[in-house]
């Protein structure tokens, strides 16, 4: 826990995060409730630690079981931290698993302080994360599925690689004001894939990365507004979200795929403080 402080220090962030343990979706209660305890005992020692004006926020976790889940979050609620973070979650349980300990935890952390909802960012959870009351989010998704050749849209997901793309001459999507979008068609797009040039995923993570920023910034305004459930409701009947099954399947060859290729010091399951979350 010290160490991962020190290091966030000397990177100089304004917001920094505790050392935690989130534990597997399959763990049991007993698994999950050591690593739970465990991480109460490492946010009690990144606070010690702290040394700068930095934001640290803490992290509950508590697996996927309610009841430690509301326990960790009245942990966490208590400790004098700026802000609070719910951990541990979409790493390849269900979604229906996914709201229901979001809820639990959500329900005992305090609504005057930011809740952050670690490694959850497809855009049909972003809103409706949102409207329970979740305030930042972060995710490797739009910059992992740009570099398989998927470009967010209204509608939902496009692969650029499908041959359907290959003679159309408009943007990814027309509305956008992103620096692809403005400059280069889809079948130009769609040839850089196939030839596997570098310039398509620079490209692909561009449009990702302001589809998302435009995004929550429409989600800010409509609550701002009081516009929320109208927006929400009219967003998530146009968007298309990506196959449940499929989504699941290419997580687990992602984490497989990261078990395999990680320094032998990081543990497969650990955020590690400085953030490496899960797809949303």
């Amino acid at each position: 826990p010290e160490d991962a402080v020190a290091v966030q220090e000397a990177l100089g962030a304004d917001v920094i995060m505790a050392f935690d343990e989130p534990p597997p979706p399959t763990a049991s209660y007993q698994e999950a409730a050591a690593a739970t305890e465990r991480t109460h005992r490492w946010a009690e020692r990144c606070l010690a630690a702290l040394r700068t004006d930095q934001a640290l926020f803490a992290i509950c976790q508590g697996g996927m079981f309610e009841e430690l889940r509301r326990e960790s979050a009245r942990f966490v609620a208590g400790l004098d931290v700026p802000g609070c973070a719910v951990g541990g979650l979409s790493i390849g349980e269900p979604k229906e698993v996914t709201w229901r300990m979001l809820a639990a935890s959500l329900a005992e952390l305090p609504r005057e302080r930011p809740r952050y909802l670690m490694g959850v960012g497809s855009p049909e959870d972003v809103v409706r994360a949102a409207g329970m009351g979740v305030d930042l989010f972060d995710c490797v998704l739009p910059t992992r599925v740009a570099r398989n050749g998927a470009c967010f849209t209204p509608e939902g997901r496009i692969n650029l690689k499908n041959a359907r793309w290959a003679e159309e001459r408009g943007p990814v999507d027309p509305a956008c004001d992103c620096y692809t979008c403005a400059r280069f068609s889809l079948a130009y797009l769609h040839h850089l894939f196939r030839a596997e040039e570098l310039l398509a995923y620079r490209l692909a993570t561009i449009h990702n990365l302001r589809f998302m920023a435009r995004l929550m910034a429409d989600l800010r305004a409509a609550i701002t507004a009081g516009r929320y459930r109208e927006f929400a409701a009219a967003f998530l009947a146009r968007y298309r979200p990506a196959d449940e099954e499929a989504r699941r399947e290419q997580k687990a060859k992602w984490l497989a795929a990261r078990v395999l290729s990680g320094p032998p010091s990081e543990g497969p399951w650990t955020d590690g403080g400085a953030g490496a979350p899960a797809e949303g």
